[in-house]
């Protein structure tokens, strides 16, 4: 017998929780319409799952597409063979090409919903976004974060945030969520989802001046997401990540929000920003810092943006230090060492 079927935009509907050891998650069964207790159990590492209360079993459909325990994380090139169950309304073409479910409904036929309480983004368009950004809707994002913060606890975003060693309380200090399928706010003009993505997204505030947040920026999970669909900001104005850390006197600068939380967890009340970005330096906003420590990457890109920007830096009457390579240990950027154990910075 074949079994049953499941996609991970499916799963991720059933409120899905980390199990023991982090490889057995428990969830909601669609089957016989479970709302009361997780009684299905799906193993991560070979993708089956079973309902201890109706006895149904099946495999996730990555696990279908590459058998032998293999999970999508690591087979090579799954993510252009694999289907990843994007959520979509019926009738709207992916942008990525992929093949996608409508939401609710298992690939037995059988339609599901959602247990009462699970939290549902609010509607967003791209051109609501827009408006918003430039004219203070901050109520609007102010709510969608404080959903996707609510959404982090047992998702595969926590997950993600463990294995790169980022301590949870600081993640959660600094507002970081999780969007699941289908939940990133992205909208085109009509209301659909866009750039989504199969495990969801963890989502990180845009702070600009006074902590005043402006945007949103979503990082697709996994290490097979595609560079096209990795990064997402919501459209808009940008500002920085930690916003605050502006205030102090000697300030770290990053690129990216998980090497800022990465050198934060190394050294506890080090001040450090993600700019989102080499070019998203705004000298107008670093008044009160007057040492600046530039963590931009150890690769080529890198190397040459730091060297840039710290001539300017130099040229305003800021002291400016650069963390060089060694101080990664040989990784390529701050959440790559503080993941081997080689990140040093005093």
């Amino acid at each position: 017998m074949r079994g049953e079927t499941l996609t991970e935009s499916e799963l991720s509907l059933l409120k899905p929780i980390r199990g023991e050891g982090g490889r057995s998650w428990r969830a909601y069964c669609p089957f016989h319409g479970s709302d009361q207790q997780r009684s299905l159990r799906v193993d991560r590492r070979s993708g089956r799952f079973h309902c201890f209360a109706c006895d149904v079993w099946g495999y996730l459909e990555w696990a279908r597409k590459y058998p032998g325990g293999k999970s999508p994380k690591s087979a090579a090139g799954w993510a252009a063979g694999c289907s990843p169950g994007v959520v979509r309304s019926p009738g709207e073409a992916s942008p990525l090409g992929l093949n996608w479910v409508a939401r609710g409904t298992c690939s037995s036929g059988t339609v599901w919903t959602p247990p009462a309480g699970r939290p549902e983004m609010p509607s967003r368009t791209a051109s609501s976004c827009s408006k918003e950004s430039g004219s203070g809707g901050l109520p609007d994002l102010e709510e969608q974060l404080k959903v996707y913060e609510v959404a982090l606890a047992g998702s595969l975003g926590e997950e993600y945030l463990l294995e790169r060693k980022i301590p949870l309380e600081l993640a959660r200090r600094h507002r970081i969520g999780y969007a699941a399928a289908g939940n990133w706010a992205h909208r085109n003009a009509t209301g659909h989802a866009i750039r989504d993505w199969l495990f969801g997204r963890l989502v990180v505030p845009h702070t600009g001046p006074a902590n005043r947040l402006v945007n949103l920026y979503g990082r697709a999970l996994g290490d097979g997401a595609p560079k096209s669909v990795r990064h997402d900001h919501l459209p808009g104005a940008k500002g920085y990540f930690n916003f605050p850390a502006l205030e102090e006197s000697e300030l770290f600068v990053c690129e990216g929000p998980f090497d800022a939380l990465s050198l934060m967890a190394a050294a506890p009340g080090l001040a450090a920003v993600a700019i989102f970005g080499v070019r998203g330096w705004r000298h107008e906003w670093c008044v009160r810092p007057r040492t600046v420590v530039l963590a931009l990457d150890s690769d080529a890109a890198g190397q040459l943006a730091w060297r840039s920007l710290a001539r300017q830096l130099a040229l305003r009457g800021k002291k400016v230090h650069i963390l060089s390579p060694e101080a990664f240990g040989g990784a390529k950027d701050a959440n790559e060492a503080l993941m081997m154990g080689t990140l040093r910075l005093r």
